[in-house]
């Protein structure tokens, strides 16, 4: 195996490692959001069923009313954990294809890259060599330039902005004869 070779394969595993501790991260992420959203739908559940427990006690109706309201308010709070861990399920599912995806992809391009290593090597040193013959302008012309751009940029806006409000005025005058 040549050096080139080794480096290509430490460049995939790298990659592969990047792509799996991200994707390790944004589960742990939806675990959390999912363990707070848990923990908050609880505490409202905790605190409806307490004031529905002083509600019935202040009233006169009777206790199966009371428990009753008490229980539904408990099961809507269950349906809404129910329907969290369903939307973070859907996420970590939508996580691990993307995962997959962009492993493959990375995996096709390191193996193109360490297929075609000699004409990509080829290539890239004669762009290289094309980019020592740039001659780059000067400050002082860029900046004309620059200048030059935004001054006609500017009076293009106001010449489309004038014959915009010009056309919009005519158009309402004629809809004002007509009518």
């Amino acid at each position: 195996m040549t050096v080139t070779t080794k480096r290509s394969i430490i460049a995939l595993l790298l990659s592969l490692v990047l792509v799996v501790s991200l994707f390790t991260v944004a589960i742990a992420a939806t675990d959390a959001a999912e363990e707070t959203t848990t923990a908050a739908v609880e505490s409202g559940s905790t605190e409806e069923t307490k004031s529905e427990s002083a509600t019935t006690t202040e009233s006169s109706s009777t206790s199966e009313t009371g428990s009753s309201s008490a229980s539904g308010t408990t099961t809507e709070a269950t349906t809404e954990v129910v329907t969290e861990s369903a939307a973070v399920v859907q996420t970590r599912r939508i996580l691990t294809i993307n995962g997959i995806i962009i492993g493959v992809i990375i995996l096709i391009i390191a193996l193109v890259v360490i297929k075609l290593r000699k004409k990509l090597a080829g290539f890239l040193r004669s762009v290289k060599s094309e980019l020592k013959k740039i001659v780059w302008s000067s400050k002082e012309n860029t900046r004309k330039g620059f200048l030059v751009v935004v001054v006609v940029a500017v009076a293009v806006a106001i010449l489309v902005g004038v014959m915009d409000l010009a056309f919009n005025t005519g158009i309402s005058m004629l809809a004002d004869l007509f009518n």
